[in-house]
C-alpha cells in the first residue's frame, strides 16, 4: 500500500502525533507515549508553533528530518533570545524544549510504523546544549509565581493554636495533600478520615533521597495518593492517630483558623484560605525537583503526582512564573 502522506505541514503534525497518542494508557505499556490529555495539548500547541516557523522558512515536510533539525535550531534560538530579552523564566523555554522532544519521538515513530526509508530524526544533542544555556541565562522564576501561596508558611501554621488544625496545615503544606486528604472534605455529608490505613512508614524522598514520612490519602476522584512530609510530622500525625484514631476536622472551621492566623501575621489575601498552602507546596517542590537536575517536564511531572493532579497542565497553574 502506497504511504499517503499529507500535504499541509500542520496536518503532517497531527499524523505524527497521533502515533504517540496514549491517554489512559499505563506506563508499562507505552513507556514514552503520551498518556496526559493536558500534556497531549501542550506538546501539540507547541509542535505547532514551530512548524508554523518552518512553514514561513518554506519547508514542505516534517519527514525531511535534516531541515527539521536545522530549523528547530533557528527556531530555539529565537526562543532563548526572546525569554532573555523579556527577562522570562526558564519554565516556558523548557516547555518547549520538551515538546520539541515529543515531536522527535512523534516523527521517529512514524517512520518506524510505515517502515519508511528516512533517517531518523535526533535532536537530544541540540535540546540538551539548549537545556543548558536557559539555565545559565534565565532565571528560575522563584519570585515570580502567579499565584495565591503564602510568603511564610511556617509563621502562619505556627499562628494557628488549634492542634488539629495545626498538624493539618503542616500536611498540606508539607506534603501537597488537599483539605480532603487531611480530614476536611468542604462537602459536609462527604467523611474522608486520615486513619492509621495513610501511616506508610519512614522511606526516602523520591527527589531529594532523605528521609521522610509517606501519609497515603483518598483525594480527587477517589485515587490514592502518597505524600512525603517531614520525619517530625509524620510522627506527630502517628501520636494523634494512635490518641484519636483519626484526623478530621470541619471544613469551614478549619479554613477560618487558617485565615485567622494570615489576618494574625499580615498575610491574608482572599481565596488564598487552605489552597493556598497547596501552592507553597508546588512551587517549592518543583524548584526542589529543578535544583535535583530534573528537567521543566519531570519536575512537574513529580509535582503532578503528589498534589493528585495526574495533569501537567493542572499544575502549571501553581508554578507557571
Amino acid at each position: 500500500m502506497k504511504h499517503r502522506w499529507p500535504t499541509s505541514l500542520h496536518s503532517q503534525t497531527e499524523a505524527v502525533f497521533h502515533a504517540v497518542r496514549s491517554i489512559s494508557e499505563a506506563k508499562e505499556d507505552s513507556a514514552l507515549g503520551i498518556r496526559s490529555f493536558g500534556s497531549w495539548k501542550v506538546y501539540k500547541y507547541e509542535a505547532h508553533r514551530f512548524v508554523e516557523f518552518m512553514f514561513g522558512s518554506g519547508q514542505t515536510s516534517i519527514l525531511d528530518t535534516a531541515s527539521v533539525h536545522d530549523d528547530m535550531a533557528v527556531y530555539l534560538e529565537e526562543r532563548l533570545a526572546h525569554y532573555v530579552e523579556r527577562k522570562r523564566s526558564r519554565q516556558t523555554m523548557e516547555t518547549i524544549l520538551s515538546a520539541m522532544g515529543k515531536f522527535e519521538y512523534a516523527i521517529n515513530q512514524y517512520i518506524e510504523i510505515h517502515a519508511l526509508d528516512i533517517l531518523r530524526l535526533n535532536t537530544e544533542p541540540l535540546r540538551m546544549a539548549f537545556y543548558a544555556r536557559s539555565r545559565k541565562l534565565l532565571r528560575k522564576s522563584s519570585k515570580l509565581f502567579d499565584n495565591r501561596a503564602y510568603p511564610d508558611p511556617l509563621r502562619l501554621i505556627a499562628a494557628i493554636s488549634d492542634g488539629t488544625f495545626q498538624l493539618q496545615a503542616s500536611l498540606q503544606y508539607e506534603g501537597g495533600l488537599r483539605t480532603e486528604g487531611v480530614g476536611a472534605p468542604s462537602n459536609r455529608r462527604l467523611k474522608n478520615p486520615l486513619t492509621s490505613n495513610g501511616l506508610r512508614g519512614i522511606s526516602a524522598d523520591p527527589v531529594t533521597g532523605s528521609e521522610v514520612g509517606i501519609v497515603a490519602s483518598v483525594e480527587k476522584g477517589g485515587k490514592e495518593t502518597e505524600h512525603f512530609v517531614s520525619v517530625l510530622t509524620y510522627h506527630r500525625l502517628e501520636e494523634y492517630i494512635a490518641r484519636y484514631g483519626k484526623l478530621e476536622s470541619d471544613y469551614f472551621a478549619y479554613v477560618e483558623a487558617i485565615n485567622a492566623a494570615a489576618h494574625n501575621t499580615g498575610q491574608y489575601a482572599p481565596g488564598r484560605g487552605s489552597h493556598g498552602l497547596k501552592h507553597n507546596f508546588a512551587q517549592e517542590r518543583y524548584l526542589e525537583c529543578i535544583a535535583r537536575g530534573k528537567s521543566h517536564e519531570q519536575a512537574l511531572q513529580q509535582t503532578s503526582l503528589e498534589t493528585s493532579h495526574f495533569r501537567l497542565r493542572e499544575t502549571l497553574t501553581y508554578t507557571r512564573g
